[in-house]
């Protein structure tokens, strides 16, 4: 019997649709355990509402889902559009939960061969490794983020870059899913349409989600999330290089920035340079309508 992947998912669910996509991707792969969610940046309790009402609608109330960090380590943050943080992260079944950098530190030394699936900014993980920079060794993480091949600063890293200076300069094994390689891959009304009609609850919420997203943003869902998750479930989507990616942090027009540093220097990244879009999209279409 095939072993299952454990994962973790630390995610900034609830504003792009991409991370439920991603997530949704997981719920239906058999051959992937979700042993819990954290979530990061910018109204905590809202994420994991949005994040426990699709749990819900696939029946998985069983997954643990915490809060984290609501700002940034330093820097830029929208003081109007988030309220007070709280001391509450969470419960499951009828215990408190701590916050997720401790959750995250509890689930790397105590599950074996656990992957975090890094979705959102790092502030979580930069906390996490801030307070227990042992759990550096254990930890395998698979990442969207970044972009090497435009001086362009990627959200989930410009959002934090101190936070994603910490994780790169670890020493932790690093899978890196960049604008590269995600940007080239968007749905169509077609697709959202082949979603919705799929006859399940499931399918129809999220098409229902993809919906809204299109709505407020004014443009198709564009897979970011899910090519990062398509690491876990199939093996031929992507083309990886071995990378030295360093993370500015300090330049006026550059902060945010993932560097690839040919020269040498930075820090030991595998990282995607292609994708087999067509290929990828259909695989992802079939997974999301179960």
């Amino acid at each position: 019997m095939e072993t299952k992947k454990k994962i973790l998912i630390d995610t900034d669910i609830g504003g792009d649709v991409d991370d439920a996509l991603a997530l949704a991707m997981a719920l239906n792969t058999p051959s992937i355990e979700i042993v819990g969610i954290t979530n990061v940046y910018l109204a905590n309790a809202w994420r994991a509402g949005v994040t426990k009402k699709l749990l819900n609608t696939y029946g998985r109330d069983d997954i643990p889902v915490c809060t984290g960090a609501e700002k940034p380590l330093i820097g830029w943050w929208d003081e109007n559009r988030i309220p007070p943080s709280s001391p509450d992260y969470g419960e499951y079944k009828g215990e408190k939960m701590p916050h997720a950098a401790d959750y995250i530190i509890h689930a790397v030394e105590t599950i074996e061969d656990l992957i975090i699936v890094a979705i959102g900014p790092l502030t979580n993980l930069g906390i996490a490794l801030a307070k227990a920079p042992h759990i550096a060794s254990k930890l395998n993480i698979i990442m969207m983020g970044g972009q090497v091949t435009k001086a362009h600063p990627e959200w989930n890293i410009v959002c934090d870059p101190e936070a994603a200076r910490i994780v790169f300069e670890s020493g932790a094994k690093i899978t890196m899913i960049g604008l590269d390689v995600t940007n080239r891959c968007q749905f169509s009304q077609a697709d959202i349409d082949y979603v919705k009609n799929a006859g399940n609850v499931r399918a129809e919420t999220l098409a229902e989600m993809m919906e809204i997203f299109k709505k407020n943003f004014g443009y198709m869902p564009i897979l970011h999330d899910p090519l990062a998750m398509s690491v876990l479930i199939w093996d031929d989507i992507l083309t990886f290089e071995n990378k030295k990616i360093l993370i500015e942090t300090s330049g006026q027009n550059t902060r945010g920035l993932t560097i690839d540093c040919d020269w040498g220097a930075g820090n030991d990244v595998l990282v995607a340079t292609d994708v087999k879009v067509d290929e990828f999209k259909k695989r992802v279409l079939e997974l999301l309508i179960k």
